[in-house]
């Protein structure tokens, strides 16, 4: 078991340490139906709670940068399968599990068809296709057609920048994989597990373009030393992957990772798509959580001195975005070839034998390995300290100092006579009045200030989101406007392959430039925005419960003086932590999220139709220029009917983006931001419920409920006796996993 999984048994000994005093109190006679208020489900939820939070690490960089042998090396296992296709979109999360599973999560066939939909917007040829309004790869005719068709696009015609195209490669791969998972494939998703023995089966489908297209997401559970319980790390799609849309999946994923590891190819350096991707993350604001590492390929490097100069001028090209960045430089496929090395083949084997004749080189990948490895441990271990384990020690510690203050009283009053103790069980009720009414004041404020904060948080989204003016569609209007048509660019595709080609090949050049511009500048400026909206509705509540601290202190102060004067000691360690606590550990567990930026936008096929009728016509006007012996350009008509095409799809796609930017600004609202303030402000007013119940808990209920039969008396003493000495084990408990969780000043890293 990790150093984690020994602190979360020891905290979960705590947790039952205190359910066990609740059900001593209910042995008492007279309190078998007594219950400790907010104390009992917050320990009962304990469990649940420490199992569903995690840390998530990001694993990103460009493609070819070495992330899966990187995160290989780490896990010291081949468990991912390297170089991913160009047209996946998956996040390859790993876990530390009892067996070794992969879990792959397919699309639905509803997923599936609507990202061919998309893909066969101005198709050129659509003649095979059915009478049916949506396209269905089920329906065989419809895979026929399409295959042939694909078949009959000009060559050309599958290239844009310099690359395959992306919808093209898209549809190819959903044909090709059809006959492997039609069996299986739903309406409903479908889940695969490959367990032990059968781990890499699963390389078959993200080793494979034509399988890998079908997957949503793959989970793998692995046994390894370096990744302890709680702990996820995501190898992420290439920063550079030709389809916009799979960066904005790893911008999902981004946004809920705790720490981000950034893996740059000593090959190449610091190239372009690393300097647009880290842009990106600084717009995001999340750099200052990101490590550096520099994949050493020691095939590259001659020397050590070679290896040296390289990190000086990556690092150098690093502070540019983020000053004193901090860059590890080692050798991941010869860290990985060092932990497999009995099971090398022998050609990786000879490799391995030839790096490590360069003593130098290895010393300083070594060097540089082990100073990785202890900087992530101490960043995992403060993240998993403040994440996990700072607020359920706290409330356990409230708890605890409550149940003793408990205890005593109930112990003091149980050796009075009747009346003494019903006038001081009676004084004790009308001090612990004050409490409830702070409670109630706390409560009432927070409820007058939450439709006022839905107010003020749904004004500054509909500013920013509103489909008509607000700040995104601004942004995406004014790049759309400044997009111009470049007739040159599609003269060769009209004289090969046709008007049709030549209007499919100009959509998808569109598109994929307004895609790039939504997630590499408008994505990033949502998610800033949706952090500083997050962070206003904590600030604005801690705001208006910052006032009852006082309140509250100055009431457990005369708490105490009240005990002092009726001889009745109490624990005090608890004071500090009557403190309102703060937000941000309250909201880890309430399963909130806002919604994906990953969306498609809807293009009619009227588009399509538009453009074809606008290019007849063209064609009897220029039938009527010859007529009347007026000169016409060859191919004149078509460019113009393929620029007036243009125009319309411009405008369209405003239209569409109006109605998608309408559509995320009430999901953003209603189903994250509405319900995080609700959320938010129950669970203040409950841990403050949950800290004011050590002082305004009922002390008078023993006192009612144990009748004057002097054994009952006797019985509820030496029950109450036991109870105190295991509250005193308790507190030491506490006191040495509070210190056993402090990081010390050499982990700073």
């Amino acid at each position: 078991m990790d150093g984690y999984g020994i602190q979360k048994q020891r905290l979960l000994a705590l947790n039952d340490g205190l359910r066990s005093l609740f059900r001593s109190a209910n042995a008492i006679p007279g309190l078998n139906d007594y219950r400790f208020g907010e104390w009992e489900p917050t320990c009962e939820g304990l469990p649940r709670q420490l199992n569903e939070e995690t840390i998530r690490v990001a694993v990103v960089g460009a493609i070819k940068s070495g992330k899966s042998t990187f995160l290989n090396s780490l896990l010291q296992g081949d468990f991912l399968k390297r170089g991913a296709g160009v047209v996946t979109s998956i996040v390859t999360r790993v876990r530390a599990g009892e067996r070794l599973r992969a879990t792959l999560f397919f699309k639905t066939w509803a997923e599936v068809n609507a990202d061919m939909q998309q893909a066969l917007v101005f198709f050129p040829d659509l003649n095979w296709r059915s009478a049916q309004e949506h396209f269905d790869i089920r329906r065989e005719p419809e895979r026929t057609g399409l295959r042939r068709s694909l078949q009959g696009v000009n060559g050309e015609q599958g290239i844009t920048d310099d690359a395959r195209d992306r919808n093209l490669v898209l549809l190819s791969c959903y044909l090709d994989g059809y006959e492997t998972v039609h069996r299986f494939l739903g309406e409903e998703p479908v889940v695969h597990r490959y367990d032990n023995g059968r781990f890499n089966d699963h390389w078959a489908y993200t080793g494979n373009e034509s399988l890998s297209v079908y997957l949503q997401d793959i989970q793998l559970d692995i046994r390894s030393d370096n990744l302890g319980s709680n702990i996820e790390i995501a190898d992420c799609q290439g920063s550079d992957s030709s389809n916009p849309l799979h960066l904005a999946m790893v911008q999902d994923y981004l946004r809920i990772a705790h720490l981000l590891v950034y893996v740059i190819s000593s090959r190449t350096g610091l190239r372009q798509a690393d300097i647009k991707f880290l842009s990106m993350i600084k717009r995001m604001g999340i750099l200052d959580n990101c490590l550096f590492v520099l994949n050493c390929d020691f095939s590259e490097h001659q020397a050590v001195d070679d290896l040296k100069a390289s990190v000086r001028r990556v690092s150098a090209e690093l502070a540019l975005l983020k000053p004193a960045a901090g860059l590890f430089a080692f050798s991941a496929l010869f860290n990985l070839f060092q932990s497999l090395r009995d099971e090398l083949p022998a050609r990786d084997q000879r490799r391995l034998d030839l790096w490590r004749a360069d003593a130098d080189l290895v010393a300083f990948s070594d060097r540089e390995t082990a100073r990785f490895a202890t900087v992530l441990g101490a960043m995992l271990s403060r993240q998993r300290h403040a994440l996990l384990f700072q607020n359920p020690i706290e409330r356990l510690g409230v708890i605890r100092t409550g149940m003793a203050n408990w205890i005593s009283v109930n112990r003091e009053i149980l050796t009075r006579g009747a009346a003494d103790a019903h006038r001081a069980a009676e004084r004790i009720r009308r001090h612990q009045e004050r409490f409830t009414q702070i409670l109630s004041a706390l409560q009432s404020s927070l409820a007058g200030i939450v439709p006022k904060l839905r107010q003020s948080v749904g004004g500054e989204v509909n500013r920013f989101l509103d489909p008509s003016s607000g700040e995104v569609i601004r942004a995406l209007t004014a790049f759309i406007s400044a997009c111009r048509f470049a007739p040159e660019r599609y003269t060769a595709t009209l004289h090969a392959g046709g008007f049709s080609q030549a209007l499919y090949q100009m959509f998808q050049d569109f598109k994929q430039s307004l895609d790039a511009f939504i997630t590499e500048q408008v994505n990033p400026d949502v998610i800033r925005f949706i952090a500083l909206q997050e962070g206003k509705i904590c600030e604005q509540l801690e705001a208006i419960a910052a006032p009852y601290k006082s309140l509250i202190e100055d009431a457990s102060v005369e708490f105490d003086r009240l005990m002092e004067d009726l001889g009745i000691p109490i624990d005090k360690r608890g004071a500090e932590a009557l403190a309102v606590p703060g937000l941000a550990s309250l909201l880890h567990h309430t399963g909130v999220s806002h919604p994906p930026l990953v969306s498609s936008m809807n293009y009619t096929a009227r588009l399509r139709t538009e453009a074809i009728l606008r290019r007849g016509f063209y064609r009897v006007v220029s039938g009527f220029k010859k007529v009347l012996k007026k000169p016409v350009r060859a191919g004149e008509e078509d460019a113009r009917a393929l620029k007036e095409c243009f125009v319309l799809i411009q405008r369209e796609t405003r239209q569409s983006l109006g109605f998608q930017l309408r559509d995320f600004q009430e999901n953003l609202k209603f189903k994250y931001l509405f319900v995080m303030i609700e959320t938010a402000s129950e669970r203040l007013a409950q841990a403050v419920a949950e800290r004011l119940q050590a002082y305004a808990a009922d002390f008078g209920a023993l006192a009612r409920g144990v009748s004057a039969r002097r054994e009952d008396k006797e019985r509820a003493a030496a029950v109450l006796a036991a109870m105190s000495e295991d509250c005193r084990r308790l507190q030491a408990q506490i006191d040495a996993f509070k210190t056993a969780m402090t990081p010390s000043p050499a982990a700073g890293g």
